[in-house]
């Protein structure tokens, strides 16, 4: 199934480029080296995207590749010139590398090795993306299928609306549903992504999206879980291995999210939110961090590291704000442990002002987090679906959301990663705020109804697919902190064993050799059966025929015929709820309209020009209201793809009695152009006159 995906190699390394070459580029020209840089420059890519979409936008230049390229290289400039004028930082007065952990086994190994962790973050993003990738191509299927969800109406058109429009910008780009709206939000950074290799794939929106989907999701995430890995857990290679490998062993994320909605923009901003949430741990100092090589920065490199999280931040915003409302709640114990560091230390040497002004920040922070928070909120409810047991239960075995399978591996390690934690009480906050993202999940997924829990997760929508997605940002960490504890403890046991036995030179091998014993048993075991749900559960909603599909294969075939069958402007009469609008993804014909409108908006109400064509075009003639709002709204053809809708019992699904199932006989007003199956494409000629 693989081969069918080779002849998109080229535009799929070319997302890549995009996705990692801006960010690399501009981390660079900042002054930042190292291989960490590797791993965190898709989120600054990504920004670099954003922000580019935003700018020419205003200034009226087209968003697409050339233009891109242009503003990396002008944006890389800027940052060199910034990080000229900028300190280039360093670390405090007296700053050292944190003593070694007395509760880390795994530190009297490692020491001296410093090619290891190289090795096991390159081994452990190979291992993750060959897992994710081919997952995610086996649930996706073939590369022009389609996820037969609500949601994906609206990205797919919005990807060509970026390419026809040359606008990709998160300010505007709702204007394709809403195009009076002077300020129209919605985050763009998915979709001009994808619109990048649309060129590349035919001009084809469907692979094009497909293919953004395995490069943020196989290769993106698993690096950016490395990262943080590498800032909260210090140079193992263990972790480094173990973390790429938990990356693509949770069905929670992307696999969860792929089929529910879907919510690729989700998929794109937690897939950056690790690195965001590294950059803080470093800003906040080792003491929140159980990285032996860590040093609290100075002030530059405060500086320098704030700028870089800030970057980061404005990436999560034009790509999914639910990921800075993940990041808000981790933050919570981690920012208060690093302050109480802080304050304790200020009371120890009897400094009076720092204490003063640490309390002070708080004030500010707590005021500042609670105004994010109940901005993000949102009024949208999704209602409670299970028990609070059972939903504590799903979420602390990743089973969430009715999932039968349950990853053992994951879990056994991510326990013993909860043990070290507490053992090296750095990194007790990690246990904390995984622990609250599990409470919020059971709140969303079991909660009763009623102001707190809209308070609670509100900025989800109430729903607990999104609170379960955001699981992984805790657990993955906490995995590769596991092994790394589990390999230390196994290789501090036999080191023992040897010496007792008079052979203290075995006890050289022991850390490799128990390395490789758990690395073999955790890298397929995390795999065994962990995943087969999630994955039958995708490949339901990627199937062209289903019992709630937007198109089947006949539809969209018709679909492809459009660019021979009608001119270029032509406006076709659809009906959303049925996947005709596609046509303007597909076949880049303009449509009456773009997306489904929430079920309890009546048509009617929501515009009174579209519901006379939809209810009346069928038998129009020239003096009829129909043909006054065809003429309005320019409308030159209809599609007609029968009455298998989204949602099958939507009433507003049936307003639009004009274009479904159109008997051809009886509709005067339609004259038929082209039969596939079931779908047909109808010219209006009613309207014309005598």
């Amino acid at each position: 199934m693989l081969t069918d995906w080779g002849p998109y190699l080229p535009a799929f390394l070319v997302l890549l480029a995009f996705l990692w070459l801006p960010g690399l580029a501009l981390l660079w020209a900042f002054g930042q080296r190292g291989g960490r840089i590797l791993l965190s420059a898709p989120v600054f890519s990504v920004a670099v995207v954003g922000l580019t979409g935003v700018v020419l936008d205003l200034v009226g230049v087209p968003y697409g590749a050339l233009t891109q390229v242009v503003a990396a290289v002008v944006l890389a400039a800027l940052a060199w010139l910034v990080g000229r004028l900028v300190p280039r930082g360093g670390h405090g007065p007296g700053s050292s590398a944190a003593a070694a952990d007395p509760a880390d086994p795994e530190a009297r190994f490692g020491d001296g090795r410093r090619w290891l962790f190289p090795v096991g973050a390159a081994a452990g993003l190979a291992i993750g993306a060959v897992l994710l990738v081919r997952r995610m191509a086996s649930v996706i299927g073939q590369p022009e299928a389609m996820s037969q969800r609500w949601d994906n109406i609206f990205h797919l058109n919005a990807i060509r609306y970026v390419v026809e429009t040359g606008s990709g910008s998160t300010l505007t780009l709702n204007r394709m549903v809403s195009p009076e709206s002077t300020l129209a939000l919605y985050p763009a950074a998915w979709h001009q992504l994808a619109s990048l290799a649309v060129p590349l794939t035919g001009d084809s929106v469907l692979v094009a999206h497909n293919l953004t989907l395995l490069a943020v999701g196989g290769l993106v995430w698993p690096a950016s879980c490395i990262f943080l890995v590498r800032c909260l857990v210090g140079p193992s290679p263990v972790a480094a291995v173990l973390a790429g490998t938990a990356a693509a062993g949770f069905s929670v994320f992307p696999f969860g999210l792929m089929a529910w909605g879907p919510l690729f923009p989700n998929i794109l901003a937690l897939a950056l939110a690790p690195v965001s949430l590294g950059l803080l741990v470093r800003l906040l100092g080792p003491g929140v961090s159980a990285d032996r090589t860590a040093r609290a920065p100075d002030g530059a490199g405060r500086v320098r590291l704030a700028a870089s999280l800030v970057v980061t931040l404005g990436a999560l915003f034009v790509s999914q704000p639910n990921a800075f409302l993940a990041l808000l709640v981790v933050a919570v114990p981690l920012a208060a442990t690093a302050w109480w560091l802080g304050l304790r230390a200020a009371a120890g040497a009897r400094r009076r002002g720092p204490a003063l002004g640490l309390v002070a920040v708080a004030a500010v922070v707590v005021a500042a987090w609670l105004l994010l928070w109940n901005v993000l909120t949102t009024g949208f409810v999704w209602e409670p679906s299970t028990t609070t047991a059972r939903a504590v239960g799903e979420a602390l075995l990743f089973g969430a959301n009715g999932r039968e399978d349950v990853p053992w591996v994951l879990v056994l390690l991510t326990g013993a990663g909860i043990y070290a934690a507490v053992a090296r009480r750095r990194l007790r906050w990690l246990v904390i705020a995984h622990l609250v993202l599990v409470y919020l999940y059971a709140v969303a997924a079991a909660g009763e109804e009623g102001p707190v829990r809209q308070w609670l997760v509100g900025g989800w929508y109430t729903d607990s697919y999104r609170l379960a997605a955001t699981l992984p940002l805790t657990a993955v960490p906490l995995v590769g902190l596991g092994a790394a504890h589990v390999v230390g403890a196994l290789a501090t046991g036999a080191a023992s064993l040897a010496s007792f036995a008079g052979r203290p030179r075995a006890g050289r091998a022991a850390w490799p050799v128990a390395a490789v014993v758990v690395l073999a048993l955790a890298v397929p075991y995390s795999q065994v059966e962990s995943l087969t749900q999630a994955t039958r559960w995708g490949k339901q909603y990627y199937a062209w025929e289903g019992p709630e599909s937007i198109l089947n294969q006949d539809e969209y075939e018709l679909l492809q015929e459009l660019d021979e069958l009608t001119e270029p402007g032509d406006v076709i009469a659809v009906n959303p709820w049925n996947g005709g609008s596609l046509a303007f993804a597909v076949a880049e014909r303009p449509v009456t309209q773009y997306h489904v409108e929430s079920p309890g908006v009546e048509l009617r109400t929501l515009d009174p020009e579209l519901h006379a064509v939809a209810t009346g075009i069928d038998d129009a003639t020239p003096d009829s209201p129909a043909c006054a709002a065809a003429e309005e709204l320019e409308v030159q053809w209809v599609l007609d793809f029968g009455t298998q809708f989204i949602i099958p019992d939507a009433r507003q699904a049936g307003e639009y009695s004009g274009i479904n199932a159109v008997d051809p006989q009886a509709a005067s007003g339609l004259a038929l152009v082209e039969r596939n199956g079931d779908a047909a494409l109808y010219e209006v000629v009613g309207c014309d006159g005598p």
